[in-house]
């Protein structure tokens, strides 16, 4: 039953969110799967958080919307049981208005409504983007500012209008930014980034992780709720954003690999082979496979960015996060292969234009200071060069000194 709360002297409805209703988000369209088996094996609690963190979204509807809807799990439920690869967000409202899911006020457009409320569940079911309901009029279409303003590869603009509401999700979503993009592309504008994305080949884990590039480039980490901007730089802030929830690709991924069953993001894949910028279903594979990948580059194959991640966040409710990023070994292998180094072409082909930025801001920054000069290993041939130069030399100098010393000491007493 949902909970009641009084506000301003009226009850207001809040849905409570059950465990079987949040995990329609990974199973979608595809046949049912009980909770248990989906949390079993490695999975076992990591994504107990979902429910949670779901039920905190419904709580922030306005209530222009819970005043128009039925049952909110309900609709949830039919959003991700009657998407497929195609659907558009005009399929899905038609289809709440004719099970009555929907109604309007007077002063409301139904369909409008309805559209509004898909885009929404849509957003809460794939982790792609925060909607913005209630920021503008319901002719337009808002994803909330996550990044304070910036513009990268995934949020291009915030807002967009109802013309490409009929086509399929990938269409329509393309019209806010590259939130699934193909590999190996880059849309940047910034010369040094495109110069850096054709330039930079490999990256290695003791040349860009968490702690290099908050120690010498002082980047700050901005963690989301949303993995469209994951890895995504603001220069002018210098703030690194990073999804706070590698669990939901995890779960998306093992559900696809150990059943065969393709969550509500896979419905965002492109049907078109000739579309040059927007993920197939392979692609949004290798997308979450990267973003977990780039956790162990970041942070768990360095020692001082495991121990930076432990002071970053004492209690993050995601255990998968808390694996990846904090300890030296991880129990995943058949998800990713932790490497030495990284070709950006093999194994970060989707997010080879962000760490080749984020490589790039690196490579141009010099230590300042002794004690910067003593930390900075980025290349270790070069650092115990030039520390053994230091050592040696100064042996040496002080050496002659000694021996100076004690020729004067020889002349002043002969």
């Amino acid at each position: 039953m949902p909970q009641r709360e009084i506000m301003t002297g009226e009850e207001v409805n809040r849905p409570t969110v059950s465990d079987g209703i949040a995990f329609y988000a990974l199973v979608g369209g595809e046949k049912p799967v009980t909770y248990s088996k989906l949390l079993s094996g490695k999975l076992d609690n990591a994504i107990n958080w979902y429910p949670k963190w779901l039920e905190t979204q419904f709580e922030a509807i306005p209530p222009w919307i819970t005043d128009c809807v039925q049952s909110l799990p309900e609709i949830f439920k039919e959003v991700a049981l009657q998407t497929a690869p195609g659907t558009s967000i005009d399929d899905l409202a038609s289809h709440l208005l004719r099970l009555d899911l929907v109604k309007s006020r007077k002063d409301q457009d139904v369909r409008l409504v309805a559209r509004s409320i898909v885009f929404a569940i849509l957003g809460w079911q794939t982790m792609l983007f925060q909607p913005a309901l209630g920021t503008c009029p319901l002719q337009l279409m808002a994803v909330a500012d996550v990044m304070d303003g910036y513009t990268g590869q995934a949020f291009m603009k915030f807002k967009q209008d109802h013309s490409t509401i009929k086509r399929p999700l990938s269409d329509f979503l393309l019209g806010f930014g590259l939130m699934l993009p193909k590999e190996n592309i880059c849309v940047s504008e910034d010369t040094e980034d495109l110069q850096a994305y054709e330039k930079i080949d490999i990256v290695r884990p003791e040349e860009i992780n968490v702690s290099l590039l908050h120690r010498f480039a002082r980047i700050d980490v901005e963690w989301v709720d949303v993995m469209a901007p994951h890895l995504e730089f603001d220069k002018a802030t210098n703030k690194l954003y990073i999804f706070r929830h590698p669990s939901f690709c995890m779960a998306n991924l093992s559900l696809l690999e150990e059943s065969g069953m393709r969550s509500m993001i896979y419905n965002c894949a492109t049907q078109d082979d000739d579309n040059s910028q927007w993920a197939s279903e392979v692609e949004i594979s290798q997308f979450l496979h990267e973003i977990l990948l780039s956790y162990r580059l970041l942070f768990g194959q360095n020692k001082e960015s495991r121990r930076g991640f432990k002071e970053m966040i004492n209690n993050a409710d995601d255990m998968i996060l808390q694996q990846l990023c904090s300890n030296k070994d991880h129990q995943f292998e058949e998800l990713f292969k932790e490497r030495d180094f990284y070709r950006l072409k093999r194994d970060f082909p989707i997010l080879r234009s962000r760490l080749a930025t984020l490589n790039h801001q690196m490579s141009n920054l010099k230590p300042r200071g002794w004690k910067e000069l003593w930390k900075d290993k980025r290349n270790s041939a070069s650092w115990l060069t030039f520390w053994a130069v230091i050592v040696i030399g100064g042996a040496g100098l002080l050496l002659a000194l000694i021996q100076d010393l004690l020729q004067a000491i020889q002349l002043a007493h002969p």
